[in-house]
């Protein structure tokens, strides 16, 4: 079969990716309790950047097929009877154990880690169902818990922030939105935010500053970390959540003021999606799935596209996606 294959890890990520290529290697075989997906897409995440850089929690004997997340048809099943339930089905699947990702024409996975979808979504919809919306329903209930009125983020065009935007506003909760880009607030606001404001606009800390006292968010959900992420966390008001989910900037949070933690009862918490799949009942997850499946069929939550490449195009698609993250996922396919 035909796979994109990473053979190091590389924290040069130009390095890196002049060195990805399509590679033939033998088609996985499934074991008792797993099943053979034959991929239809496969999604490019943030998670996948991170990995390749050797800056993500998942680590692989290499050289391994890249990839944690897309859909396709199950091929093959073990001799289990879960894994026998989804022969012939569509799935959509999450991967991240010690074997090939889902940048390949066939991967490997166990039946815990798969989605049956309706006949109703799209199969570019699908590939990119279990990492974002799953992802920002877990983020948006820690806000729901803790009866927020109004929510803080960063990397607001991100897809994970749109899917929190359209829960939010289903429960009349306001967001306030932290982009990079002057274009980006323009977009957010034509979309109907009533709060975007750009980290590299000059009057950003005192527009933060204001928006925050004003609106007085107790959770913040971060996906950048860095300074930046330091000098949010020290603008939020007593008793602020933050939830760290991401790390796009790279680096490590920073120049947190300590006596602000103590005294104002801020706290700093992480956000692992796999440890929430693990933590959720079956049946539990099972009718989240659907109930998300339905919002996406109906229109209310999407995910943005911006590219479908051939596994052959990979050097290009992936120079596109960091340069151009905001703009939608990249779909691997290699029909």
């Amino acid at each position: 079969m035909k796979a994109i294959l990473l053979e190091q890890y590389n924290s040069n990520l130009i390095e890196l990716i002049k060195n990805l290529n399509v590679s033939n290697i033998d088609k996985p075989i499934a074991g008792d309790n797993q099943v053979l997906i034959k991929m239809k897409y496969a999604t490019c995440n943030p998670s996948d950047i991170a990995f390749m850089r050797g800056m993500y929690n998942v680590k692989k004997n290499l050289p391994k097929a890249l990839g944690f997340e897309g859909c396709g048809i199950v091929v093959e099943a073990g001799k289990s009877k879960d894994a026998q339930n989804l022969l012939g089905k569509r799935v959509s699947c999450f991967v991240q154990g010690d074997h090939h990702g889902t940048w390949a024409e066939f991967v490997i996975a166990k039946p815990e880690n798969c989605i049956v979808l309706v006949d109703e979504i799209s199969d570019q919809q699908a590939a990119c169902l279990f990492v974002n919306p799953f992802t920002a329903y877990a983020l948006f209930q820690i806000a729901k818990e803790n009866k927020a009125h109004s929510i803080l983020l960063n990397a607001g065009l991100s897809q994970v922030a749109s899917f929190i935007r359209s829960f939010a506003k289903t429960h009349g909760i306001k967001v306030i939105n932290i982009v990079r880009r002057d274009n980006h607030v323009e977009l957010l606001k034509q979309q109907g935010c009533k709060y975007a404001i750009s980290s590299r606009s000059k009057t950003y800390s005192e527009d933060l500053e204001n928006i925050l006292n004003l609106e007085k968010p107790s959770v913040f959900f971060d996906a950048v970390g860095g300074e930046a992420t330091g000098q949010i966390i020290n603008l939020l008001p007593e008793n602020a959540k933050t939830i760290v989910y991401g790390g796009l900037s790279g680096d490590p949070i920073g120049g947190i003021d300590v006596l602000d933690i103590i005294f104002k009862n801020k706290q700093i918490l992480g956000f692992d999606l796999n440890k929430f799949i693990k933590n959720t009942e079956r049946k539990t997850f099972d009718e989240l799935s659907l109930k998300l499946q339905e919002q996406i069929v109906n229109g209310d939550i999407s995910t943005l596209i911006q590219k479908i490449s051939t596994a052959e195009e990979v050097a290009l698609a992936i120079r596109q996606y960091i340069t151009r993250m905001s703009d939608g996922k990249i779909l691997f396919t290699f029909e």
